[in-house]
């Protein structure tokens, strides 16, 4: 097995993402264990992945994947590879779900455990933000509570799942709205007639200022969250007491790292934990809630190191993987306790690995965002499929050591976010990055504060293309367009 020290790997990865982003007809590129005959050899090779292989002269002179590729600051050429897999991808949030129902009594465990009500919270169960359409709308949504992090911008714990979960899909940049529902660019009306501006400001009235707001009566200073999701409680109103949606809320969105057209390497949002309920225990438990739900390991887990998900490229047949969702449960090797006691056979038709940890592929999201590029991704399959609709916003745990009971552990290695049409393959994003671009640390069971911090919320008069603006001394994010006309595109 060839072995490359830290430096030479992220020369590999520019040389991925260089390469992905020089042909729109390589869809799938990234860092796989080479393959002869089928079988995987010792090689790493920089992998074209394909919907099937055509001979050399039906295919055009400009799409051949070179044989080899010579990288400055490597000795020896990179060998390539050409293998068959999924080339279309979508994200995994789910806005389009069937028509509710009226009960959930038909759901079995472990699936059904997943899309209840949990107090205290913990990762791997459904959460939602305001339905697509607003509350009392026709669209109803269902995504993942990943877990819990620790904000190390104020040192508070936090909720995190995907921008396209609980974000509302924010976009860099202004772009025309005409999906017609709330939540989807960064300064819009909706149908209650407020302006959004920004996720840190989703209620700021700028217009119609005399109209009362139908629902809140007093302004929402942010996208509240709420767990359960809307399609597992059946409903799309918000409802008061006890009663619809408002029953539900357990924080409001915090921030959401912004979509651009290409290069994204990171879909994430995070909450902060509402501070009227009852008390911090009412939402969080020291002992319960950094664990992921039915799964059979009682260690808060770590985020993996740059250096241990690099590693997993090179573990045979990947790195065991687990990951619990709102829609599929708990899935993975070796699984939980429901997969091993109720009479199915254990680690039978729910295995996962990863198999690459650094992969470049289009990403269809749908709406007027459609296909956007991401990078440095971890591939994960399965022997069945790994997820789909609802599960976004999962976190993606890996098993270091696992031949070596005493160093063996779990980690999190990613944020999953999209999954394959054809099944049997996932997407997460990389937890270093995550880690690194949204300034998070690992919640491993600390007595901390929750709720905001320093809250300084401030509209931005000007046209804004960067993620952050620093104001006065104090960062503050993506902000969005106040003033400018829509643009109805990416800002490049």
């Amino acid at each position: 097995m060839n072995e490359y020290s830290g430096q030479e790997l992220r020369l590999l990865k520019d040389k991925v993402n260089t390469l992905f982003n020089s042909n729109p007809n390589w869809k799938v590129v990234g860092l796989h264990i080479k393959e002869k005959n089928g079988q995987l050899t010792s090689d790493i090779a920089i992998t074209l992945i394909v919907d099937q292989k055509l001979p050399v002269n039906e295919i055009d002179s400009n799409d051949l994947f070179p044989d080899s590729i010579t990288i400055p600051g490597l000795s020896e050429p990179v060998k390539t590879d050409v293998q068959v897999g999924p080339t279309e991808f979508k994200a995994l949030g789910c806005y389009t779900l069937p028509t509710p129902g009226t009960d959930d009594s038909g759901w079995a465990m472990p699936v059904s455990g997943s899309r209840m009500t949990h107090r205290p919270l913990m990762g791997g169960i459904g959460c939602t933000t305001i339905p697509p359409n607003g509350y009392g709308g026709s669209v109803i949504s269902a995504g993942t509570l990943g877990g819990f992090c620790i904000d190390l911008d104020d040192n508070t714990i936090v909720g995190v799942s995907n921008n396209h979960v609980i974000g509302g899909n924010q976009v860099r940049g202004d772009m025309t709205l005409t999906m017609g529902y709330a939540g989807q660019y960064s300064a819009h009306k909706n149908d209650y007639h407020q302006t959004y501006w920004s996720i840190l400001s989703t209620n700021d009235i700028a217009s119609n200022e005399s109209i009362p707001h139908p629902i809140f009566q007093q302004p929402e200073t942010h996208y509240p969250v709420h767990q359960r999701t809307s399609w597992d409680e059946y409903t799309s109103s918000y409802g008061s007491g006890s009663t619809g949606l408002s029953a539900l809320k357990v924080g409001t969105v915090k921030r959401a790292y912004p979509l651009t057209s290409s290069n994204n390497k990171i879909d994430v949002a995070i909450f902060a934990l509402d501070t009227t309920i009852n008390s911090m225990s009412a939402l969080i438990s020291t002992t319960e809630s950094w664990k992921q739900y039915l799964l059979d390991y009682d260690t808060p887990m770590d985020f993996a190191t740059t250096a241990e998900i690099d590693s997993l490229l090179t573990t045979a047949s990947g790195s065991p993987v687990f990951r619990s969702g709102r829609t599929e449960g708990p899935v993975g090797w070796p699984g939980s306790d429901p997969y091993g006691s109720d009479g199915r056979p254990s680690n039978v038709g729910c295995s996962l690995s990863a198999y690459g940890v650094t992969d470049a592929a289009n990403i269809n999201y749908g709406g007027n965002i459609e296909t956007i590029g991401y990078v440095e991704q971890i591939f994960v399959r399965g022997t069945t499929d790994p997820s789909t609709g609802g599960d976004s916003g999962s976190f993606v745990c890996g098993l270091f050591n696992e031949g070596n009971p005493s160093l063996s552990a779990w980690k999190i290695i990613g944020l999953l976010f999209a999954g394959s049409d054809a099944g049997n393959y996932m997407i997460a994003n990389r937890i270093d990055n995550v880690a690194s671009m949204f300034n998070l640390g690992a919640y491993k069971g600390e007595t901390l504060d929750i709720g905001y911090k320093n809250v300084d919320i401030k509209v931005i008069d000007t046209r804004q293309s960067a993620v952050t603006a620093r104001i006065g001394g104090k960062m503050y994010w993506q902000a969005g367009s106040t003033n400018s006309p829509a643009t109805g595109r990416f800002d490049t």
